[in-house]
């Protein structure tokens, strides 16, 4: 045993020692002195002498059976009888030489030792090994930071759904003040159009310029100068009028379109073929925007689509275009 192990010990061992002793003293004081007034000092110290050494001698052997785990049961009664009889006779000895807290002190002290000495003993002889300490302590750590990283990862989940829940009453908060506005937008479109009523309202307010003007301002611009013919400010630009024929292509870059294809998907939809600068019906629309997605391979998106449809010499509302695409995208998705 190293000189570690030792210094635990006798610091273990070192309270009830000390309170085992101190009884045992004052025991023997106490009862020599009550003695002596009823016989020679000298038996009466030889009796308290004695009376300590068998108290002492029961405490040694209640001590080695509890470390062996055995059951001394003349130990343990001659001890509590010993301990009784201690805690009356320095109680008595305190009320007869002194005073009553001192005798409540004297009392005291036989029982503090009888307690310490049983949980040294008990402690002493339910000790573990050095190596199923550090097991124990290993499997402690282990659950510790188990239950330390289940904390925090609960908490990031808890910040995860909070976070979310933020950021969707945001959107909810942004998408129900968008509708404020529309709907705030349409209610004074509706009392400034029946304040103002007006004829043959066109679909869309029609260009300023056309590409050929601004081509021809930028390029008298370029060289030094612009014509006196010529504003740059108001360019002279003729009137716009529908297309008179029906185009043949999208454009740069786009299939030609098949004319004779929108005709059939306006049969099957049971619907009259719609004419390039004419007003569209919502059914018009959709045929329109049907044949279109599907002039190419892969289908037209939106932003094509709508390319394509300005460029066939369709018009119409680009919120109402829009609509129309995105039913016409929902019906094709919900087709099995």
């Amino acid at each position: 045993m190293d000189w570690k192990e030792a210094a635990r010990r006798a610091v273990h061992w070192s309270l009830p020692v000390g309170l085992t002793g101190l009884s045992l003293g004052w025991t023997v004081y106490a009862v020599g002195e009550i003695l002596s007034r009823q016989a020679p000092e000298p038996l009466a110290l030889t009796v308290a002498g004695i009376y300590d050494a068998v108290w002492l001698y029961a405490l040694a052997m209640e001590t080695a059976h509890r470390r062996q785990g055995s059951n001394g049961r003349l130990p343990a009664v001659l001890g509590w009888v010993f301990l009784v009889t201690s805690v009356g006779v320095l109680f008595t000895h305190g009320l007869m030489y002194a005073t009553p807290v001192v005798a409540v002190i004297g009392a005291v002290v036989p029982a503090a030792a009888k307690a310490t000495l049983i949980m040294a003993v008990e402690r002493d002889s339910t000790r573990i090994s050095g190596a199923a300490q550090k097991q124990i302590d290993a499997v402690r750590s282990a659950t510790r930071d188990q239950v330390a990283i289940g904390r925090a990862v609960t908490r990031a989940k808890v910040d995860r759904q909070k976070t979310a829940a933020v950021l969707e009453r945001e959107e909810r908060k942004a998408r129900g003040q968008a509708q404020k506005v529309r709907h705030e937008a349409a209610e004074e479109l509706e009392k400034v159009t029946a304040e103002h009523p007006v004829d043959d309202v066109p679909q869309e307010v029609p260009a300023l310029f056309s590409d050929e003007d601004l081509a021809q301002v930028l390029g008298q611009w370029s060289h030094g100068g612009v014509s006196p013919g010529v504003s740059p400010v108001s360019p002279q630009v003729g009137p716009v009028s529908p297309t008179p024929e029906l185009p043949s292509s999208q454009g740069a870059g786009h299939t030609p379109l098949d004319w004779a294809a929108l005709a059939r998907v306006a049969a099957v939809a049971g619907v009259e073929t719609p004419q390039p600068g004419e007003p569209l019906s919502e059914e018009q629309l959709t045929v329109v925007l049907r044949w279109l997605r599907h002039s190419e391979n892969p289908p037209l998106s939106y932003r094509k689509a709508l390319a394509a449809y300005r460029a066939a010499g369709f018009s119409a509302k680009e919120e109402r275009v829009r609509k129309a695409y995105a039913a016409l995208i929902d019906a094709e998705n919900t087709q099995p």
